[in-house]
C-alpha cells in the first residue's frame, strides 16, 4: 500500500506543475503591428491543432519568447521568409501568410474622433457583401493613419463615401448613428 501512495505522490508532483503552468495561459493575445494595428492570436485554436497540440515549445522560445516584451516586431516581409507566424504559416505546415488576409486582419477597427464620436468599422459586416480586393489597396491602404478622410471628403465619394452614397449603401449624410457612437 505504501508503494502505491509513493508512486501516486511522485506522479502528482510531476504532473501538478504542468497543470498549474497551463492555467495562466491567456487565450487571446494581441500582436501589435506597426502598419495595420493589432492582430488577434488564439492560443486555444492553435493548441487544439493536431500538429501542435499542447506542445508549447513548438513556438516558445524558438519563434516567440514567452515574455512578450522580449519579442521583436515582425513585418509581413519577415513572415514571408519564415519568421514569426511565417515559421508555420508557409503554405506547407499551415496556410501561407501571403494568402488569406481575413484570417488574421479582419477584426473591428476603431477610429477615435473626439468631436464626432468614435467610429467602429466592422470587417465582418462588410465581408458578407464584398471581397477584400474591392476596398484594398485602392480605396483603403492597409496601413494605420493612411486613410484619413473628413465628412466633406466622404460626401464627395472618398473613403467610406465611395459606397455609402445613398444608392449602393446608406448615405454618410443621413444615418450618423450607424457609424458614430453618440
Amino acid at each position: 500500500m505504501t508503494r502505491r501512495w509513493t508512486i501516486f505522490a511522485v506522479l502528482l508532483l510531476v504532473a501538478l506543475p504542468s497543470v498549474l503552468y497551463g492555467r495562466w495561459i491567456k487565450d487571446k493575445v494581441y500582436l501589435q503591428t506597426d502598419s495595420v494595428g493589432k492582430v488577434e492570436f488564439s492560443h486555444y485554436v492553435h493548441m487544439e491543432m493536431e500538429s501542435i497540440g499542447k506542445d508549447c515549445p513548438a513556438c516558445h522560445n524558438d519563434v516567440y519568447h514567452i515574455i512578450t516584451r522580449k519579442n521583436p516586431a515582425f513585418t509581413m516581409a519577415d513572415m514571408q521568409v519564415g519568421k514569426a507566424c511565417g515559421f508555420c504559416h508557409n503554405g506547407k505546415k499551415a496556410f501561407n501568410v501571403t494568402g488569406d488576409c481575413v484570417t488574421c486582419h479582419a477584426g473591428d477597427i476603431l477610429y477615435v474622433n473626439e468631436d464626432a464620436g468614435n467610429i467602429t468599422f466592422s470587417h465582418q459586416a462588410h465581408l458578407k457583401m464584398f471581397g477584400c480586393d474591392e476596398c484594398h489597396p485602392d480605396l483603403f491602404k492597409p496601413k494605420r493613419g493612411a486613410n484619413l478622410a473628413n465628412m466633406e471628403d466622404m460626401e464627395k465619394g472618398e473613403s467610406c463615401g465611395a459606397c455609402h452614397d445613398g444608392s449602393t449603401a446608406f448615405s454618410v449624410v443621413d444615418e450618423c448613428d450607424a457609424c458614430h457612437e453618440m
